[in-house]
């Protein structure tokens, strides 16, 4: 998976879990570029505020646009958001076991 300024392919299988989420964004880390960058490095700070928080709270404290958020998700090759959110949801599940 290409982790390019413009987007990653939508058609990626997206991560499964968020070791593997923040194992492909390491990896990826040099392509990524602007707001998409600063969506990452919250998202990879916050992972339990985005278990909650919805598009457009996670763009506005990343200090991006929701249209941005929401390319990184489909980039990334989530469906939606909450499949996206989903992702940290189980993280914090997993943290509680």
């Amino acid at each position: 998976m290409e982790l390019g300024a413009s987007s990653v392919q939508s058609t990626a299988t997206p991560p499964r879990t968020f070791t593997e989420l923040r194992d492909t964004w390491r990896i990826g880390a040099r392509r990524l570029k602007g707001g998409r960058l600063k969506v990452a490095k919250f998202v990879l700070a916050h992972p339990y505020d985005v278990a909650f928080a919805s598009a457009r709270e996670v763009a506005g404290r990343s200090g991006v646009s929701t249209t941005t958020v929401m390319r990184l998700v489909n980039d990334l090759g989530f469906a939606s958001y909450g499949c996206f959110q989903e992702l940290f949801r189980a993280e914090l599940l997993r943290g509680r076991q």
